[in-house]
């Protein structure tokens, strides 16, 4: 064989293999697009988060609707962290087996993962990690932190103190206290309804309805009629303080007063907006704030 073809032939090869390798190495230069805080996003996301989107809702797969999802997940994500809550790879790991053990819509959830086929990385950065933040930053923080309810907490637990000295003021200490006192029945069968409803029940009253009743029927089962509950009631949309007035067969007829917790939304911005975004590209950026209505909450640089 002739030494020199043998010698250009494996030349060519080890320069293809080497060409090969790099492709699947670096298979595309992905740009940046945006920032979030310390996230990056690039178009790469944009297009798999815009994929994932008109899987839920047909005809949204656009660029800026990518953009704007990635861009409130991970001002989610910034948010938990300047909480001290850990957010890593093992979080978005965990989440991952968390939906895929959970999901109640498992072909949608079949759809979302064949977006992205064999790339799981992309997977848990702009899907999984949106997801986790989005939920962890409503369900673990917001909704179990009392701190951040503690206003509304001592407002129903100032209007509880003075119900406690003057129970049969009930209604006019509410109203003094720029509160509303409701009449309410309870019942294991019909769940929570208004008193002034009474002649229209609830044909095919919730399972939550019912428990919650049950619980409330709890909280009164020791008090005389006209007494007041000792203990300020925690719900996860606030605080509830009830007059027990009297027993209506097995139901049983209260005075309400409750103190909604404070608004998600308002503390949410109250933190993101503190954080820096930035969009490179301008016509995106043009399109995002000119369709994103929250666009007006952000540090927008």
């Amino acid at each position: 064989m002739n030494l020199l073809y043998l010698k250009k032939n494996t030349s060519s090869s080890i320069l293809f293999f080497i060409l090969f390798s790099l492709f699947f190495i670096f298979p595309s230069c992905a740009k940046k697009v945006a920032e979030v805080g310390s996230i990056l996003i690039t178009d790469k996301d944009i297009a798999f988060r815009a994929r994932v989107s008109e899987v839920y809702y047909p005809g949204s797969g656009k660029d800026y609707i990518g953009l704007t999802q990635l861009v409130k997940g991970y001002l989610s994500e910034e948010v938990l962290k300047s909480l001290g809550q850990k957010v890593d790879q093992t979080t978005w790991e965990a989440e991952a087996k968390r939906i895929d053990q959970n999901t109640k819509a498992p072909a949608v959830l079949e759809k979302v993962k064949n977006v992205y086929g064999r790339d799981r990385k992309n997977y848990l950065n702009s899907f999984i990690r949106v997801v986790y933040a989005d939920r962890a930053v409503y369900n673990e923080v917001f909704l179990r932190s009392g701190a951040i309810h503690q206003q509304q907490r001592n407002r129903a637990e100032d209007f509880l103190k003075v119900a406690l000295q003057s129970p049969s003021a009930f209604s006019e200490t509410a109203k003094a206290q720029g509160l509303e006192a409701k009449k309410l029945k309870l019942s294991e069968q019909e769940g929570i309804q208004p008193l002034e409803a009474r002649e229209r029940p609830r044909e095919n009253p919730s399972g939550a309805g019912q428990e919650q009743a049950k619980r409330l029927i709890d909280a009164i089962s020791s008090l005389k009629p006209g007494a007041v509950t000792p203990q300020v009631i925690e719900w996860q949309e606030g605080y509830q303080v009830l007059r027990f007035l009297k027993k209506d067969g097995k139901d049983c007829l209260v005075e309400s007063v409750s103190v909604p917790k404070r608004n998600f939304d308002d503390w949410f911005w109250e933190l993101a907006s503190q954080i820096p975004v930035k969009i490179y590209e301008q016509k995106l950026k043009d399109e995002f704030v000119k369709n994103v209505g929250w666009s007006k909450n952000l540090k927008l640089e």
